[in-house]
């Protein structure tokens, strides 16, 4: 990496090409570079809604990262309401990102967890992540996963290795939105490497309660095969590969408990993950 400097050749006329500012280069050190942030942003995106769009570019607005990193997961053995396949999901989150956004927005979508045979926890996620990125990498979850006192606390994730809550707190950072009615107190008391979602002064956050488990709700009982009752909350696109799929035809399967340690859209997701 190279920074550039501006030199007038001071001291002496300068004629011709030397008219104009001569640009050098100079190494930075190693002190002086920054390591790019992204922010992972996991889910079952069951399907990709609009407020998983709007959350991701808050990401970026608030300047916690760099990039969005969308990880849609494998199969989920624990939510036999999860049928729709991983593919298909991968797939509607390239179409919702890649149509969304403008040319070079940082948000992009990970295929991770695609030929995965289930769903990786999410400290075996992040190490996989660490080990082949050059980057630092920041979780996103939402407050609703702080609550102890409910049975939700990350500290007791479990992974392929074994109960390794407190490795994963430890050896990662994570970015926390608020979740309307889970309130934290005291987000320290998880660890130092948590910190809230902010945004620059003058700037507030847009919430959304939508959730995929609407989305999937009125399109199986909506009778109109134009799908409208779900039109302006999914992109276009997104709309267009549900039909075009016949996804979500089915009736709706109740809302399953949270019983697997990462974050996921079937719940509380004011777009999350």
């Amino acid at each position: 990496a190279t920074v550039s400097v501006l030199y007038w050749g001071r001291g002496r006329e300068m004629t011709g090409d030397e008219s104009f500012p001569r640009l050098l280069s100079t190494p930075l050190t190693t002190n002086q570079r920054r390591r790019k942030r992204v922010a992972v942003y996991g889910g079952a995106y069951d399907p990709i809604t609009n407020a998983h769009l709007q959350c991701a570019a808050q990401i970026i607005h608030s300047k916690a990262a760099d990039e969005v990193m969308i990880v849609p997961c494998g199969p989920r053995p624990d939510k036999p309401g999860l049928k729709t396949s991983v593919m298909d999901r991968y797939v509607m989150c390239q179409i919702a990102v890649n149509t969304a956004f403008s040319p070079g927005f940082p948000v992009q979508v990970s295929d991770a967890e695609v030929n995965c045979e289930a769903a990786l926890a999410t400290f075996d996620l992040l190490s996989q992540l660490r080990d082949s990125m050059d980057a630092d990498l920041v979780f996103v979850i939402g407050s609703d996963w702080l609550q102890p006192s409910q049975g939700s606390d990350i500290r007791s994730w479990r992974s392929s290795e074994g109960d390794t809550g407190k490795r994963l707190v430890d050896e990662f950072d994570f970015l926390v939105i608020r979740r309307p009615g889970y309130e934290v107190e005291e987000l320290a008391v998880f660890g130092p490497r948590f910190e809230w979602l902010k945004m620059p002064d003058g700037i507030k956050y847009i919430d959304s309660n939508l959730s995929s488990t609407e989305i999937r709700s009125r399109a199986a009982n909506n009778e109109d095969d134009r799908l409208q009752i779900i039109d302006g909350l999914v992109q276009p696109g997104v709309l267009a590969f549900v039909k075009r799929r016949g996804l979500y035809k089915m009736e709706a399967s109740p809302r399953e408990t949270k019983k697997f340690n990462r974050t996921d859209d079937e719940e509380k997701e004011t777009a999350k993950r």
